[in-house]
């Protein structure tokens, strides 16, 4: 191997597990603050004789995604874990099995199909605000909730023709437990394993037994329906019942939840910032005015669009992205041992000051031309990036967009309580808690 570069010192954590207990009490800020005190390439150890590695800048995430992917892979526990749930969908299966999956799904999420969704998403959102404007002036809110219903309502409605309301809530609910649940295996490699009679696999059983009850019905409801989606494009490549339920709760699973948290965050920037909250209405009131959101004036909402993105940036719902190294390489002069854990902590990238004007500020000018044109490709990476690229990025962010300015036509973002939120490591990043408003009309 080349001549390498030593690493910053990190020091060595504890005896056994080295930096385990500080990564795992509070995920975000230990590599928020490391990479800030010590740089953008950092090793860190976990056990005696175990290192794991945590790559900043946007030249690693080239070689580490794009550049050298074949010397890495997505690890096969990682894949274990996240099958607990999602079995051997899209996001955990391998070869053929994946590029067939892939290959099936993915012409529903280009534009072209796309756009085709948006008069149900906007109609989908009106529903929503209707319902709010029924509450009264004041009335309470928990957006986070509502955002993640509205998300599972529109993936569900959009992907596989089936309207999830009536099971929604129960569905939604087991998904956030699993969450959660798998998450602890992640973070902690001595998590006691799922076979032992403890109350956390019990309960983590009783709400993938209620998922499934959904995933069933769906499948039922599917294998009768003529209508074009995509489900009945991965039915008429011969997928298995089984097959079908792992991309069915993968699709949900991830379809609803980034989008959903993205959405809640917006909401609590737009309260705090009156500033940006006024440029977005003032477009919106010049491209639409109280008509509904069409397809073709997407592109015109130029500054709706910085504002979702830069929500993306501040709060990716991917936090990182893992990577287990099948050979040894070397990245940004630094070495990395063949069969080491890798880490592409996103929201670090997305926060650094060489990139960014403002990295710790709600500033959706850093999506401007000018801004944009300066920086590197893979500063900004919401979605991953590669051949694993999440396959709905476009597909959320005009959702997203859509379900911001449909909202934003009759309400005022008012949150009843100040407090800061911080965010927290669940799987995805998400706020600490749950973010409560107020239907207030314009």
């Amino acid at each position: 191997m080349e001549n390498t570069k030593p690493y910053p010192d990190a020091g060595n954590g504890t005896l056994l597990r080295g930096h385990m207990p500080e990564m795992q009490r509070d995920t975000y800020n230990f590599y928020l603050r490391r990479h800030t005190e010590l740089g953008d390439s950092l090793r860190f150890r976990a056990f005696p004789g175990i290192n794991f590695y945590s790559f900043a800048s946007a030249e690693a995430v080239h070689q580490i995604l794009i550049k050298n992917r074949v010397k890495y892979s997505r690890g096969a526990r990682w894949s274990r874990i996240v099958s607990y749930i999602g079995g051997n969908g899209i996001v955990t299966s391998t070869g053929d099995t994946w590029r067939n999956q892939r290959q099936t799904v993915t012409p529903y999420f280009q534009p072209a199909h796309v756009d085709q969704y948006i008069d149900l998403v906007v109609r989908n959102t009106r529903e929503v605000a209707d319902r709010w404007a029924a509450m009264g002036a004041g009335a309470e809110i928990n957006i986070s909730k509502e955002m993640m219903l509205l998300g599972l309502v529109n993936v569900s409605d959009i992907l596989l023709n089936y309207d999830i309301r009536p099971q929604a809530n129960r569905f939604s609910e087991a998904m956030m437990d699993g969450f959660q649940y798998i998450n602890r295996f992640i973070q902690n490699p001595l998590t006691p394993p799922r076979f032992l009679p403890l109350a956390a696999n019990r309960d983590f059983n009783r709400n993938k037994a209620a998922a499934d009850t959904v995933v069933r019905d769906i499948i039922a409801a599917v294998r009768d329906d003529q209508e074009e989606c995509m489900i009945n494009a991965l039915i008429r490549a011969g997928n298995t019942n089984q097959q079908l339920h792992d991309e069915i709760v993968t699709l949900l699973m991830a379809g609803h939840d980034t989008l959903s948290t993205a959405l809640a965050w917006a909401w609590r920037l737009l309260a705090a910032h009156p500033d940006v909250l006024s440029k977005v209405r003032a477009e919106l009131d010049v491209e639409l005015g109280s008509a509904p959101l069409k397809a073709e004036f997407l592109e015109k909402l130029v500054y709706t669009r910085m504002v979702f993105k830069e929500t993306l940036r501040l709060y990716p719902s991917a936090w990182a992205i893992h990577r287990f190294a099948e050979e040894p390489d070397v990245v940004n002069g630094y070495a990395i041992r063949k069969g080491s854990s890798v880490v592409l902590p996103v929201y670090v990238t997305h926060r650094l000051p060489k990139y960014w004007r403002h990295p710790d500020s709600f500033y959706p000018e850093h999506f401007s031309k000018s801004e944009s044109e300066t920086r590197p490709r893979f500063a900004y990476y919401p979605f991953g990036a590669g051949e694993h690229v999440c396959v709905g990025g476009h597909l959320a962010t005009i959702e997203g967009i859509a379900i911001l300015a449909t909202l934003l036509q009759r309400f005022t973002p008012v949150v009843t309580d100040s407090a800061p939120v911080a965010p927290l490591v669940n799987f995805t990043l998400k706020p600490a808690r749950n973010i409560f408003a107020q239907a207030q009309a314009r």
